[in-house]
């Protein structure tokens, strides 16, 4: 019987057979039993009446319970089936948890790694898994080009064997198969053509772009650069702000008029397979010189002066955001009230600022300001900004805390860069990330 089994699973479940079954599991469950844990709903299940030709109901059964292995069973029954269902019907999506999508193999370190873990392990008991697996990767770096050979030949050889399983699987489950690096650049340079090359996200990444050498960054790159950016000038900064800008405005005309190309099908194929966002509202033009517009929000304030605080005792940011929006939700409504006054000073005070930087202006320059940002006129009639001002403080509830706690992105950024604008340039991981 279980020789039977063994071939069967080799050669004779397809997707299509195990979506049958799926679904003859799913049609099988007693109504009773729908919002039962899995283990109890699944013992109700009679698999003489889901066994289907050519396998026999203990080949169904051993079928789902290989199919349920990397899957989580504190859920219904019924839950987990849709899952299965997903896995199955898409496995190139869910390929760690699929029964049948071969594993990729390990890379050389972690195969020499796994190899001496338990000798590192007697030797250093204290050390944790994360320090092990550093100490591992340092010695095989230093091994000889002789040694590693060996480990990069097995793992070419196990490379070779994954990718003729991979083409076996997707041939077998008539799924598209599986393009190799080559084919890739083959494909991107054909398909690809005319798609314009995403811009940098913000000034910072831009700045840093300029400056790198090649794809392989130093170690201590980002830091430095990050050191560099600060000590810029804040016109200096601005100008890749505002080169930034222009060449997202540039990109977003450009990607516009490339899928212009398509009909609506192949276009949000494209978005999707690309992973493309299209710019929900047209990007604001920038201004050299033009004075920031402070928060308007009572928490964004609070939170500047709670993170500075709390930077000392809580080193991690998520932490330091989520201590913050607590304490702001415990604030008495009487201190919040203070912070109206100083959203009012400080609109005051950007509305001087923004009439002295406007007059400066040629008249040219003025009407294709105001072209681009009608509602910068009321901050430069000081008799309407006041009236605007108080209209704002007065529909804002004083007692709501959920509408205080809506803030946009440029306010939320604000703050977060304001007190962590280190940690952004030091992780070296989340950084490389925006760079690539």
């Amino acid at each position: 019987m279980i020789v039977v089994f063994s071939t069967c699973v080799a050669t004779g479940w397809t997707s299509a057979n195990m979506l049958k079954l799926i679904a003859a599991i799913r049609s099988s469950i007693p109504d009773g039993e729908k919002t039962r844990n899995y283990r109890t709903g699944l013992s109700v299940v009679d698999w003489d009446q889901i066994a289907f030709p050519p396998f026999s109901p203990e080949e169904c059964r051993e079928k789902w319970t290989s199919m349920m292995e990397k899957m989580r069973k504190l859920r219904s029954l019924p839950e987990l089936i849709v899952e299965a269902e997903e896995v199955i019907s898409d496995p190139l999506r869910h390929r760690k948890i699929h029964p049948e999508v071969p594993k990729f193999p390990s890379p050389p370190k972690m195969v020499y790694m796994w190899k001496h873990f338990s000798r590192f392990k007697k030797k250093h008991p204290g050390l944790t898994m994360t320090k092990i697996v550093k100490m591992a990767f340092k010695k095989y770096d230093k091994l000889p080009d002789e040694e590693k050979a060996i480990y990069q030949k097995k793992h070419a050889l196990r490379l070779k064997e994954y990718k003729r399983k991979m083409q076996d699987f997707c041939d077998k489950n008539d799924l598209p198969r599986i393009q190799t690096t080559e084919q890739k650049k083959k494909v991107t340079a054909t398909e690809d053509e005319g798609l314009p090359e995403k811009p940098p996200p913000n000034g910072l990444v831009l700045f840093i772009k300029e400056h790198a050498n090649g794809d392989r960054l130093p170690m201590g790159f980002l830091r430095d650069m990050g050191q560099r950016w600060r000590n810029l000038s804040k016109a200096e900064k601005q100008k890749y702000s505002t080169r930034c800008g222009e060449m997202k405005r540039e990109y977003n005309a450009k990607l516009l008029e490339y899928l212009h190309r398509f009909d609506e099908m192949e276009k949000q194929q494209i978005i999707k397979e690309k992973g493309i966002r299209l710019p929900k509202k047209p990007l604001r033009r920038t201004f050299p010189g033009e004075p920031k517009m402070p928060s308007q929000t009572g928490y964004v304030y609070f939170a500047k002066d709670q993170m500075k605080i709390l930077k000392e005792n809580i080193s991690s940011h998520k932490e330091r955001i989520a201590k913050v929006k607590e304490l702001w939700y415990r604030l008495p409504t009487k201190e919040k009230e203070r912070y109206k006054e100083q959203i009012h000073a400080n609109m005051k005070q950007y509305s001087e600022n923004l009439q002295k930087w406007f007059k400066a202006l040629t008249s040219e320059e003025q009407t294709e300001y105001l072209k681009h940002n009608p509602r910068k006129l009321q901050f430069l009639d000081a008799r309407e900004r006041m009236v605007v001002v108080e209209e704002r403080l007065l529909c804002q509830p004083s007692d709501s805390e959920d509408e205080d706690m809506v803030i946009n992105n440029d306010e939320e950024l604000t703050w977060s860069s304001y007190e962590d604008e280190n940690e952004e340039v030091e992780d070296g991981g989340n950084m490389f990330e925006m760079y690539s």
